[in-house]
């Protein structure tokens, strides 16, 4: 166990600092960088450990909040990357993007005139219809089993 000391008086050991940030700083000067950027005056004590928590939580939350509060307006649309590659813009609505993808991937491979154009046509279609068949899919059944989903994340 060591000490961290802060403005050369405070002292914090590191299972103090642990067991409050769930994390133990590099030095004493990150640690006081860290009471500095929070505004919060080292007493030694460990109040001063749920102070900086506090703070450093509240941060993190105003960012994540700020992060939802940019995504609302937002509509995804899981079509948008591949129609960008051909150059259609996506509205969102469904069957105005899939005509528009038609559309512009027939006259893009009638105007191929080599196998490589024309593979890579073929491999947008095959996208396409993954990617339109998925969005208008009605069903609501998962596309893996929660067994499935557990051995991915708990190996």
């Amino acid at each position: 166990m060591s000490n961290f000391t802060v403005n050369g008086v405070y002292s914090y050991t590191s299972s103090n600092i642990y067991s409050y940030l769930g994390r133990v700083p590099s030095s004493s000067t990150k640690l006081k960088e860290a009471f500095d950027e929070f505004n919060i005056t080292p007493t030694g004590k460990t109040e001063d450990l749920k102070k900086l928590d506090r703070a450093m939580y509240a941060e993190y939350s105003e960012q994540v909040q700020n992060q939802i509060e940019n995504q609302k307006g937002e509509k995804v649309v899981p079509w948008a990357g591949l129609c960008a590659q051909i150059g259609v813009k996506a509205t969102g609505d469904y069957e105005k993007d899939y005509a528009a993808f038609n559309n512009a991937i027939k006259l893009l491979s009638q105007s191929a005139i080599d196998g490589q154009a024309m593979a890579y046509f073929a491999g947008l279609r095959t996208e396409a219809s993954q990617v339109f068949g998925a969005a208008n899919n009605s069903s609501n059944t998962p596309t893996m089993t929660y067994d499935e989903f557990q051995i991915q994340f708990l190996r």
